[in-house]
């Protein structure tokens, strides 16, 4: 029975390169055709290139008893990616960084940028921005990442304030317990109420000190490395475009061959029935 199949489908495969071979006029035609559409479409089809950039985002110092040198986001790095996504993120700035003589809006820049999140390191976010020209690209991705590091330092400074806010509460809640302790001692209370106003104050004086600590932003956000923009265009690729063309012809070659293989047997067929 393995004999048998082996030999059905050396059969089979006789009968296909045999069908290819009768139809190798027809399908190089196609081929040729396809290669030829897929070289018009280049040419008349507009390049576009891409620039791209790594950065590290904004941190504050947010220490803790295991790390006191640990530090934290200003925010979180899904916030940064979502709010990208929106053509409202994009200043009249970056608006006139992305243009190149005509009229962009925020929409056009929010569809040509793309922007991801690698798993590691976990404080990076990439931007890729795609334009008709190199230096149209790596500008407007210049343009992008300051508008994001100006906006990193916006919710740093908001931050900022309300840290502020929170320290100068705890400061009059000490100085009311500095109050406190003073009439304890004064007044003759009891140890354990004096030893709990103390131990308040202590606290507060802690929590006011950790506080502190994170006003300071440790590092802005940073590029990674120097914008990437290469001088090859991304899209369209030749070699993908030539691929899709010839592979286009050579179906449609196959495709008429089958056809005029099914008409020719269709008529031989009627001459026998007629004959």
């Amino acid at each position: 029975m393995m004999e048998q199949r082996s030999f059905d489908e050396e059969i089979n495969l006789f009968s296909v390169v045999s069908f290819l071979r009768r139809g190798i006029v027809t399908i190089a035609l196609c081929c040729s055709i396809g290669a030829i559409s897929a070289g018009i479409f280049l040419w008349r089809s507009q390049p576009f290139y891409q620039a791209s950039a790594q950065l590290v985002l904004a941190a504050s110092p947010n220490p803790t008893q295991l790390d006191p040198d640990a530090v934290a986001l200003v925010e979180p790095r899904e916030h940064v990616t979502f709010r990208l996504r929106s053509p409202s993120a994009f200043d009249q700035q970056t608006v006139s960084a992305c243009s190149d003589g005509g009229p962009v809006t925020a929409e056009q820049i929010s569809q040509n940028l793309r922007v991801t999140a690698p798993s590691v390191p976990s404080d990076v976010i990439e931007i890729s921005f795609t334009a008709p020209t190199a230096e149209l690209a790596r500008q407007c991705v210049a343009a992008i990442v300051r508008g994001i590091q100006e906006q990193q330092t916006l919710v740093a400074s908001i931050s900022s304030e309300h840290l502020k806010s929170q320290i100068r509460s705890l400061q009059d809640q000490l100085v009311e317990n500095s109050k406190l302790l003073k009439e304890a001692q004064d007044s003759g209370w009891q140890q354990a109420i004096y030893l709990a106003t103390r131990d308040d104050a202590i606290a507060l004086r802690k929590e006011i000190a950790d506080l502190t600590g994170k006003l300071e932003l440790s590092k802005a956000a940073t590029l990674l490395s120097p914008i990437y923009a290469p001088s090859n265009a991304a899209s369209p690729t030749k070699i993908t475009i030539l691929t899709a063309g010839l592979f286009v012809g050579f179906v449609i070659g196959v495709l008429v061959n089958l056809l005029k293989s099914a008409y020719l047997m269709q008529r031989n067929r009627r001459s026998r029935s007629n004959g």
